[in-house]
């Protein structure tokens, strides 16, 4: 998958697609919303006073997540990597066969 990059998988699906994709067995929604926060699921235990929410940067657009406990934040990529120990590339990789397997052609 060498033309594999971050610009292709943003071209069929959207960050807020991927972080709620993600994040669904972390919450009991079907699509999680702004600033509603969860426990975060980069930690292995569950927050006492969940503190993680994503939310869409003002000047792009772009979904992010965000922990105001812990710091932790970053955009949907950064969540795949920690989420499942991965590199970046094996994080597009992931995403691609997770949710685009049938629709990007690289």
């Amino acid at each position: 998958m060498s033309n594999l990059n971050k610009e292709t998988i943003l071209s069929k699906v959207d960050s807020y697609q991927i972080l709620n994709f993600y994040l669904l067995p972390y919450h009991n929604e079907n699509n999680l919303l702004a600033a509603k926060n969860i426990s975060n699921p980069l930690l292995p235990e569950k927050q006492e006073t969940p503190s993680f929410n994503i939310f869409p940067t003002m000047s792009t657009g772009e979904w992010r997540y965000k922990d105001f406990a812990t710091g932790d934040e970053g955009s949907c990529f950064d969540l795949v990597m920690n989420l499942f120990n991965l590199s970046f590339i094996e994080s597009l990789e992931k995403i691609h066969s997770d949710l685009l397997f049938d629709t990007l052609v690289v």
